[in-house]
C-alpha cells in the first residue's frame, strides 16, 4: 500500500467511501459526512471497501490535509495486511454499518473496531427482497454486539430492538442520532404562516423499498389539485417514470437539489413525507430527512409515527389517512405542531452533542468544541443551528 510513512499522525481509520463534493448527501453519506465532521482537526484514512476494487491495496491518497484514504478489497490478502497496519497505527477504527463491519471482523478483537449501526441490516435485507442474506448478516451483527469496543445507535428505540433481540449480549452503546444543522434562524423560518396559498407537500430522500414512494405518488393523484407536490432525489427519473405509469396528474415537480439547495426548498413548504411502515426497520431508525422537515417547519405527514424515539419524545404529525382525507392543519394548528416539532429536535440536538462527547473523551480526542466546531450547537433563547462547514 505505500510506505506506512505516508499515514504518520494519522490517528483515525474510518471503514467507508471518503466523503468527496460529487458524492450523494443523501442516506449513508449524508452520516458519513456528520461523523466525519466530528472528527475534525485529526488526521483520518478511509478504508474503502469493494469487491470492484483491485486485489491489491491502493495508494494512500490524500483529498484533503487531514483526509486520506485506501481502496481495498475485501478478499485480498495483500489488502487484509494492509489493513492490519493500520490497525496498528491508528488509535480507533470507526466503521459505517453492518454491511462494512463484515470486512473488519478479523480486527474486532483489537480492542480498536466501533461500528456506527445505522439500521438493522438483516431485517433491511429481508425487506429489499434478499431475505437469503438475513443469516449472514445476523452473524454479523451478534459478532459485533458481542466485541466491537463500542456499538454506535442512531435510537434509543435501537438499543431497545437489540436487547430483545440478542438479551444475553451487552454491548457498550453510545446513542448519536442523525441529525444535521443548517445556518439558519429555525424560529424565523416560519414567521409568516397562512391559509392563503396552495399548501405544499415536499418529499426528499431516495427510492428504497421503505420509502414507499408509490403510496406518496398515489396521495399526489388524489389530491394534486388542492396541494402543490414536489419531490426531490438522486432518482428523480425513476419517480418521474413511476409518476407517469400510476397516471399522476397533474404530474408534480420532480427534479433533484444539492444539500445548499435544500433550505430554500424546505422553507418554501408546508408538509413533508415519511411514509414508512411499522416495522422493525424502520422503528429503530432515525431518519435524516423527518429531522430536516422538522427543522424547518415541515408537517410530517406519516403513515406510521413509530419511528426511531420520534414518537416517544412526541413529535406532530400528520397521518397518511387524514392527509388523503384532505384533514390538513391549518396555520394557527401548524404554527404549534412546528413549536413542539423544534423541542424535539433540540433533544436529539442534545443527545448527538452528548453522544459525541462520549464517544470522543473514550477515545482520548479533544473536546470537538473546542477543537474543531460542533456540528450542533444547541439552542438558546434565539433558537438558532450554528453554521457548520461542508
Amino acid at each position: 500500500m505505500g510506505a506506512m510513512s505516508l499515514l504518520d499522525n494519522v490517528e483515525i481509520a474510518i471503514v467507508a467511501p471518503c466523503p468527496q463534493p460529487h458524492l450523494p448527501h443523501e442516506g449513508w453519506m449524508s452520516r458519513i459526512r456528520a461523523i466525519d465532521r466530528q472528527f475534525r482537526g485529526h488526521k483520518r484514512v478511509y478504508l474503502n471497501f469493494s469487491e470492484h476494487h483491485s486485489f491489491e491495496p491502493g495508494p494512500v491518497t490524500w483529498h484533503a490535509p487531514e483526509r486520506a484514504e485506501i481502496v481495498l478489497h475485501p478478499s485480498s490478502k495483500a489488502c487484509a495486511d494492509a489493513v492490519s497496519e493500520v490497525v496498528s497505527a491508528v488509535r480507533v477504527i470507526y466503521v459505517h454499518t453492518h454491511h462494512l463491519a463484515e470486512y473488519v471482523l478479523p480486527w474486532l478483537s483489537s480492542g480498536k473496531v466501533c461500528v456506527d449501526i445505522h439500521g438493522v441490516t438483516p431485517e433491511e435485507e429481508e425487506m429489499l427482497g434478499r431475505a437469503h442474506l438475513r443469516g449472514r448478516y445476523e452473524a454479523v451483527e451478534q459478532r459485533v454486539l458481542a466485541e466491537a469496543k463500542y456499538c454506535i445507535a442512531v435510537s434509543d428505540s435501537m438499543i431497545g430492538h437489540y436487547a430483545e433481540k440478542y438479551p444475553a449480549l451487552r454491548p457498550e452503546w453510545i446513542t448519536i442520532p442523525i441529525i444535521e444543522a443548517y445556518p439558519d434562524n429555525l424560529n424565523g423560518a416560519r414567521a409568516n404562516l397562512s391559509d392563503d396559498h396552495k399548501p405544499i407537500a415536499l418529499y426528499s430522500g431516495g427510492t428504497q423499498a421503505w420509502q414507499n414512494v408509490d403510496a406518496m405518488l398515489d396521495l399526489a393523484k388524489v389530491r394534486g389539485a388542492d396541494v402543490a407536490f414536489r419531490f426531490l432525489s438522486h432518482d428523480h427519473q425513476l419517480i418521474g417514470r413511476r409518476a407517469t405509469e400510476l397516471g399522476v396528474d397533474p404530474l408534480p415537480e420532480i427534479g433533484y437539489l444539492g444539500k445548499a439547495e435544500l433550505p430554500d426548498a424546505y422553507r418554501a413548504a408546508d408538509f413533508g413525507f415519511v411514509l414508512r411502515d411499522d416495522s422493525p426497520v424502520n422503528r429503530v431508525s432515525c431518519p435524516t430527512k423527518l429531522a430536516e422537515y422538522l427543522q424547518f417547519g415541515l408537517v410530517p405527514v406519516v403513515r406510521s409515527p413509530l419511528l426511531g424515539d420520534f414518537h416517544e419524545l412526541g413529535f406532530a404529525y400528520v397521518t397518511e389517512e387524514e392527509f388523503a382525507a384532505g384533514f390538513l392543519p391549518d396555520a394557527a394548528s401548524r404554527e404549534w405542531m412546528i413549536e413542539r416539532n423544534l423541542e424535539v429536535i433540540w433533544t436529539l440536538a442534545d443527545k448527538f452533542r452528548t453522544g459525541v462527547g462520549i464517544f470522543r473523551n473514550s477515545i482520548g480526542l479533544a473536546s470537538n468544541s473546542e477543537a474543531s466546531g460542533d456540528t450542533i450547537v444547541h439552542g438558546t433563547s434565539a433558537g438558532v443551528f450554528q453554521p457548520i462547514p461542508s
